[in-house]
């Protein structure tokens, strides 16, 4: 069965994930940021795992996507062929160009890990 999908619906006014549905939304997102990129008619794997369940066991499976002529991003698992989504009105989105580009250190806000003092202790 095929689950549509119109990112829009699950965004806030700024385009971020909507509270309610956050952990699907960051999902959808993911597979955006795969699919976003690519030419039409490609496809690739992703690191996203498939939610369906087979013989009561989670599939161990991981989607694919595919940039169709229709303007949708179709994500799929290739081992149970039991997940298929179908991504609408991701053009717009932050993640449509795929992952940011990496910053410099300069560029960076926080301090890395490595560099934040501990709390003291009493």
């Amino acid at each position: 069965m095929t689950r549509v999908i119109n990112i829009q619906h699950w965004l806030d006014g700024n385009g971020e994930p909507a509270r309610p549905v956050r952990r699907q939304a960051l999902r959808v997102a993911r597979l955006i940021e795969y699919g976003g990129p690519l030419e039409v008619g490609h496809a690739r794997a992703t690191l996203v795992e498939c939610s369906r369940r087979v013989e009561r066991r989670p599939c161990e499976g991981l989607l694919w996507v595919l940039k169709k002529e229709t303007g949708t991003i179709d994500a799929f698992c290739v081992s149970c062929r039991r997940e298929h989504l179908q991504i609408w009105g991701w053009e717009r989105t932050e993640w449509a160009a795929g992952p940011m580009e990496p910053l410099s250190p300069e560029e960076q806000e926080a301090p890395a890990p490595e560099e934040q003092e501990a709390p003291e202790l009493n």
